[in-house]
């Protein structure tokens, strides 16, 4: 306690308790001025005292004793076990309004107990802003639209331009052309007023908390843009790039990445290196930890057989990927949905392609593309898995396991087919599921033979919570009906929000061979379809399109996906789009998203 009653005041608890002893007897008035003297000499030496008393009983004397004057006693000091030995002082710690709330609050919690919140920096003893003397914590901030937007890139010299009241100055991020309003929480804004001084009085700022920044953002959709702290991203938001520096980049550098706040302890010196090494052991030093950080990248449909095969045999078996290497850099795992088995007696491709060639399998050698675009999580859902027979997929089974590649929705017989999945990476553990919801039923594996996981709800009703129990984040791939369509059926809808009320986080529809659309704002991230990744359907430009979704997990949260959007070339060989390609693409897609 750091109340005086507890330090021997005369109004204190040590006082009361020894004074309701008054008057008992000479001996034990002779105690409470001993021990209130005690107290008070204690307590002038500046130390905080723990005084504990043993009362011991005074023996009762025959009446005919003449009682014997009692000797003079020598007090000795009580002995405080190590455990109740005062700890040091608290300190008074201030910190700077432009930082974060969460952020101000982790800080108060900080172990020990030791530091204190003021209000007034000149009533600390140790402050934390941008003018102190020790490095302590770099927090990383984000600009940010909704998901269901076409810009991807702001230049950090228009932001500069937006602030001093340039009107034309950040006008790609609206539909209109018009000056966007800028949505921010308070200590976020006090931090950029720092940062590039008082902003015009043309720019139009709302302040939002920071809970409340996706809702509000997403309200004035359209007419906005929003700053937000790195780890309050959220999948509903897009994080745009700054300048081409892009918060998920491996070998970003905070101090070249604008949005960088970096604050100091200031103060007593040796106050100020323990406050920094404190924060730096608490995980506080950053909100954007690469030991925190994984990603994933997912794609929708391969098949390595009839003119994509024979391309690849004509200009090389690596060739397909790579156009794609750049967006795939720096993932953590790569996975595919490879619907064609290896075979050891698979024929030589023909350039063929009609729709009634449609047995599939694959050489071995072919495996050499997945290895060029390091993969390492396969799924198994596609209805053409067992074309080439079961033992050509047990085949395939094998050449999946040497390569450490992990697969899912489907196995060598139903239990291994059905099962979830769980990597563990960087602390983040992320499941994967998936399940064959049309057949045929020769495509799905049995009791004893291999295939694709039949769609069970029985069985998806307990596996998926058990997932989600045991994961941070859930992620299920759904092999549904083929609707060569960008909007969504009700029934797809339909079928794919059950997935959603079990438990899976992120919803991905990897039977589409044309890219579908999207569905954010339940509890779930679903995107109905992803289209081709290796596939030779080139008479239908809606076929060529295709898209990738790179995953971005932090901290055991999805908190962002980053689209690449690409055209097949050479029936096999995805492209990234043109600018102009992905802004009318992206158009489309977003219109038949229902936004």
């Amino acid at each position: 306690m750091n109340d005086r009653s507890d330090r021997g005041s005369i109004n204190g608890p040590l006082y009361r308790h020894l004074a309701s002893w008054h008057g008992s007897s000479h001996v034990t008035r002779f105690w409470l001025l001993l021990c209130v003297t005690l107290a008070l000499v204690l307590t002038a030496c500046g130390g905080r005292v723990v005084i504990v008393i043993t009362a011991t009983p005074i023996p009762t004397l025959p009446p005919t004793q003449t009682p014997t004057p009692t000797p003079a006693l020598t007090p000795i000091p009580p002995t405080v076990p190590p455990t109740l030995m005062p700890t040091p002082a608290s300190m008074f710690l201030w910190v700077a309004p432009t930082i974060p709330d969460d952020l101000k609050s982790a800080i108060g919690r900080l172990p020990g107990g030791r530091y204190h919140l003021v209000d007034n920096a000149a009533h600390a003893q140790v402050t934390l802003d941008a003018s102190g003397s020790v490095p302590a914590i770099r927090w990383v901030y984000v600009p940010v639209v909704p998901f269901a937007s076409i810009p991807d890139d702001i230049k950090w010299a228009d932001v500069e331009r937006y602030w001093r009241g340039d009107r034309n100055a950040l006008s790609e991020l609206t539909s209109d052309n018009k000056p966007p309003l800028l949505i921010a929480s308070a200590p976020t804004i006090q931090w950029l007023i720092t940062l590039l001084g008082k902003p015009s009085t043309d720019v139009t700022i709302e302040l939002a908390r920071a809970g409340s920044v996706p809702a509000t953002l997403w309200a004035h959709r359209g007419r906005a843009w929003a700053i937000v702290p790195f780890q309050q991203l959220d999948p509903s938001l897009k994080a745009l790039a700054i300048d081409g520096l892009s918060v998920f980049d491996r070998d970003l550098n905070p101090d070249r990445y604008a949005l960088t706040q970096r604050l100091m302890v200031g103060g007593d010196p040796s106050f100020a290196s323990a406050l920094a090494s404190t924060i730096e052991a608490s995980g506080l030093a950053t909100n954007r930890d690469q030991s925190k950080l994984t990603i994933v990248v997912m794609t929708g449909t391969t098949t390595l057989a009839r003119a994509t095969a024979y391309t690849m045999e004509q200009k090389g078996i690596t060739l397909p990927g790579r156009d794609i290497q750049p967006f795939l850099a720096g993932a953590d795992f790569v996975h595919v949905s490879n619907e064609t088995p290896f075979a050891t007696d698979c024929p030589p491709p023909k350039f063929e392609y009609t729709a009634t060639n449609l047995r599939f399998c694959s050489d071995d050698s072919y495996l050499d593309l997945l290895k060029s675009i390091r993969v390492n999580l396969v799924e198994l859902t596609g209805n053409h898995v067992n074309d080439w027979g079961r033992d050509a997929l047990n085949h395939t089974l094998d050449l999946y396991d040497a390569n450490k590649m992990v697969y899912f929705g489907g196995g060598r017989n139903t239990d291994d087919a059905r099962k979830g999945v769980i990597i563990e990476h960087n602390g983040n553990k992320i499941a994967f599921i998936g399940c064959n919801a049309v057949g045929p039923e020769p495509a799905w594996a049995t009791d004893t033979l291999p295939g694709a996981a039949t769609c069970d709800d029985d069985f998806l009703s307990v596996e998926i919570p058990r997932l989600k129990s045991a994961a941070n984040v859930v992620v299920m791939d759904i092999q549904y009906q083929e609707y060569y369509q960008y909007d969504v059926p009700q029934d797809q809808i339909d079928f794919f929000s059950k997935y959603e009320a079990m438990g899976a986080d992120i919803i991905l529809g990897t039977q589409a061979h044309q890219p579908m659309g999207f569905a954010i704002g339940g509890t779930a991230f679903i995107h109905y379809g992803l289209g081709n990744l290796f596939f030779d359907q080139m008479d239908d430009m809606a076929t060529r399109q295709m898209f990738m979704d790179k995953l971005i997990i932090y901290n055991g949260r999805h908190i962002s996906t980053t689209l690449f959007t690409g055209i097949i070339e050479d029936y096999s060989r995805p492209r990234p789009m043109t600018p102009d390609e992905r802004a009318a693409f992206l158009k489309l897609i977003f219109g038949d998203s229902g936004w």
